[in-house]
């Protein structure tokens, strides 16, 4: 405490008190906030940040750096990517609710820029969009994948049903300090949507920001029900079906099964063409080429099945 105390004090000692004066805040947890420092007592230091206000213990302080007001102006955003909420398959439109409407909460949230996955940019390599969908509330793959989808901050969360109650979880992880994480469960019986103001103050909790009053929240977070966001409009199942990628129906329609099914036949039946062209008069080209054709063939075959189912 002492330590904390001394660090602040030799930190604003010097500085008029006229003037309003900008710090990068560095604390225990590995986050460094550019801040205003607005008040400090024996037990929390309040800071206001381009995000909000965030209130933090003394003893978490571990430096102080000048910050010029031009560099605290020109600060851009954080990038927070909203994962794909996990849940059993009956929850699904649950699940669908908490992630849109948590787009649009954090779209009203200031210096904040929420994407979801299918708003990441073509840079953003297809191996890390597919892998980030299935983190669920991995923290470890949201925190490596959304480090390589150049996310600041991941958004999780997860519906689920205990002793006839169901919850939702809602957390986030800081990707390049993964101790600063934190995490609130909401549990309802009723409609979800009755519960905005719980996911909404959650949502401020999960990146250590102070939740306003409902007067300084928009209206069309607290009452409206989210439209899709950018991106996430429905894909043709039947369009999907054309893609090179096993199962991909499958996995859009939420069946895991299905998705883990076709991705056995076409690995088989890919093998067992490899073997019977391998036994052919074909040289190295006609059997690269047979297999890449026999592959696609099987993949195109198994996800226009599930379209069908």
């Amino acid at each position: 405490m002492m330590r904390a105390l001394t660090v602040t004090a030799l930190a604003l000692g010097s500085l008029p008190a006229s003037a309003v004066e900008y710090r990068n805040v560095t604390l225990a947890d590995g986050r460094t906030l550019p801040a205003e420092i607005k008040g400090i007592t024996a037990t929390e230091m309040t800071l206001l940040t381009p995000q909000g206000t965030v209130v933090v213990s003394p003893n978490d302080l571990r430096d102080m750096q000048a910050l010029s007001a031009e560099d605290y102006a020109a600060l851009p955003p954080w990038k927070v990517l909203v994962l794909p909420f996990a849940g059993e398959p009956e929850f699904k439109d649950d699940r669908q609710f908490a992630h849109l409407f948590s787009l649009r909460v954090l779209e009203s949230i200031p210096a904040v820029s929420p994407v979801a996955i299918a708003d990441l940019p073509a840079a953003v390599s297809q191996t890390t969009k597919s892998s980030l969908r299935t983190c669920g509330t991995d923290l470890q793959c949201a925190t490596r994948h959304g480090q390589d989808a150049g996310a600041d901050v991941v958004v999780m969360g997860r519906v689920q049903s205990t002793n006839d109650e169901r919850s939702l979880t809602i957390g986030a992880v800081f990707v390049d300090a993964p101790s600063a994480r934190r995490r609130t469960s909401i549990p309802y019986n009723e409609s979800l949507i009755e519960r905005r103001r719980e996911i909404t103050n959650g949502l401020y909790e999960s990146l250590f920001l102070a939740a306003p009053d409902d007067a300084e929240i928009p209206t069309v977070v607290l009452n409206a029900k989210p439209a899709p966001a950018a991106g996430t409009e429905p894909v043709s199942l039947n369009r999907l079906a054309w893609a090179p990628l096993p199962g991909v129906t499958a996995y859009k329609s939420d069946n895991m099964a299905g998705f883990a099914s076709a991705l056995g036949i076409v690995a088989v039946g890919t093998g067992a063409s490899v073997y019977i062209a391998g036994h052919a008069t074909y040289s190295a080209p006609q059997m690269v080429a047979m297999s890449a054709l026999t592959s696609y063939g099987l993949t195109v075959f198994v996800n226009h099945l599930f379209v069908k189912n």
